[in-house]
């Protein structure tokens, strides 16, 4: 029997690897840091051989989230930005520009939030305000404590609480008086917490750079959790305009070309596929591309393709579960009312809308950070092989599985899992990533893998 785990010195670890290597075909390793408290620096993984050519069958697609899906990675990046402020003391857009596209951007997304939190933290040591960073944790204790109702969140941030040298505050009658009222918003969460700061600040410490980063992304989640919290209270539009300024959309919307992208794979549009070519070709989009009138047929035989051999689809994100199950919930109410606006017939609509109701029940697989740990999100490859689990496809479909990813890192996670056919879907916030691992590039989204691709699905 082949043992589980075994001992070997290191000088017969490059035989070992090379003999690995040979039997999965693999030339190409990826080398990933491994976050600060784990006492190995790296992991190795060996990447599976990328798969160029089209697919005879498509067994799934086990697609990412933010930035590829949904439209949530300015929303991410908004509460990166936030956190720093908050930690620096620098509020206003006069002290401090915000966050460099060029110097930031390529190193906070992708990644788990604790290594894009750890980023911003080594990059903006100097500015760091100890009295800032304290009275930005007091708050978001106090809010999460009264507002969320996730137990891994809650249980995280009272860890984080007594690791910070404030387990004391936990006790607190007067404190705890105030989280079980509920009665802490946005607007009176700093009055709130300010007698608590002033009775506990001075206890407020950390002793290693795991502990900062901790307390730093406490003060992230709490404003991305608020603002998800008012999505759900339907005020996405709103939130639009006062965020990224900009007006006629919702905070967060599934990225173009994305309900059809589903209607498609599970098999769930006839011959009235045709009519979709005007959906995806939309010239206002941000992926619009003048592709040839013929698509029209090539939707029609997608659609007929499969309607015979419908596909597993598995969402993959590296945010926790109250994030996804709140995102995915607004994207999807969001795609119902797009469908209403498809020129397909009106049998065809109530039924696409009918089928887009429940979530949970179009995804074979969800996977999200909750499933998982801080330690093993993006790049590793765990998340891709749950998800793969999840929808139960065997080994030898892992080569008719394709994988959409927005980042080099979830790339290299796909790959990392055993998917060769990863195909990098680029965004104005994602451009600078090296997507030199893919197998496919494309610019113009989940349209032009739909209309110029076959979504890598052979020609009959």
């Amino acid at each position: 029997m082949e043992k589980i785990a075994q001992y070997i010195r290191i000088g017969d670890a490059p035989i070992l690897l090379k003999r690995m290597a040979t039997d999965i075909g693999s030339q190409e390793i990826a080398v990933v840091k491994n976050l600060d408290y784990i006492y190995a620096p790296l992991e190795l993984y060996l990447l599976t051989p990328k798969v160029t050519k089209p697919l005879d069958r498509i067994a799934a697609f086990a697609v990412d989230m933010d930035g590829t899906s949904t439209t949530t990675e300015p929303l991410a990046l908004h509460a990166l930005e936030y956190m720093v402020r908050r930690f620096t003391g620098r509020l206003t857009k006069e002290e401090w520009t915000g966050l460099d596209p060029i110097m930031d951007y390529p190193f906070v997304i992708g990644n788990s939030n604790f290594r894009h939190t750890e980023f911003l933290i080594n990059r903006y040591a100097p500015n760091l305000k100890e009295d800032a960073l304290r009275a930005s944790f007091f708050e978001s204790l106090l809010w999460t404590l009264s507002n969320m109702e996730d137990k891994q969140r809650l249980k995280d941030i009272r860890q984080n609480a007594i690791n910070c040298g404030i387990g004391s505050l936990l006790d607190d009658a007067e404190f705890n008086r105030l989280v079980e009222h509920k009665c802490v918003n946005e607007d009176n969460v700093a009055l709130l917490a300010s007698p608590f700061l002033d009775k506990y600040g001075r206890l407020f410490s950390y002793s290693n750079q795991s502990e900062l980063v901790s307390a730093a992304l406490d003060i992230y989640y709490t404003r991305y959790h608020s603002i998800l919290r008012r999505v759900q209270q339907g005020d996405g539009a709103q939130l639009s305009k006062e965020l990224l300024g900009e007006g006629g959309r919702r905070l967060i919307e599934p990225m173009p070309g994305y309900a059809v992208f589903i209607a498609l794979i599970k098999g769930w549009i006839d011959d009235e596929a045709a009519q979709l070519y005007d959906v995806l070709v939309n010239p206002s989009s941000p992926t619009y591309l003048p592709l040839e009138q013929e698509s029209r047929g090539r939707l029609v035989n997608l659609a007929r393709r499969f309607q015979a051999n419908p596909a597993k689809l598995g969402l993959v994100t590296a945010s926790i579960a109250f994030e996804a199950h709140t995102v995915v919930h607004e994207v999807f109410k969001v795609m119902q009312e797009q469908i209403q606006d498809w020129p397909v017939s009106k049998s065809k609509r109530s039924e696409l809308i009918q089928r887009f109701d429940d979530y949970l029940a179009v995804y074979d697989g969800f996977v999200t950070a909750s499933d998982s740990s801080e330690a093993r999100l993006k790049p590793h490859r765990d998340l891709y092989n749950i998800s793969l689990y999840q929808m139960s496809i065997p080994k030898e479909d892992y080569s008719r599985c394709i994988g959409v990813e927005d980042t080099e890192p979830g790339i290299i996670s796909l790959r990392a899992a055993g998917i060769g056919c990863a195909v990098a879907l680029p965004n104005h916030d994602t451009s600078r990533q090296n997507y030199e691992a893919a197998s496919h590039i494309l610019h113009g989204g989940l349209p032009e893998m739909i209309l110029k691709h076959n979504l890598f699905l052979a020609e009959n």
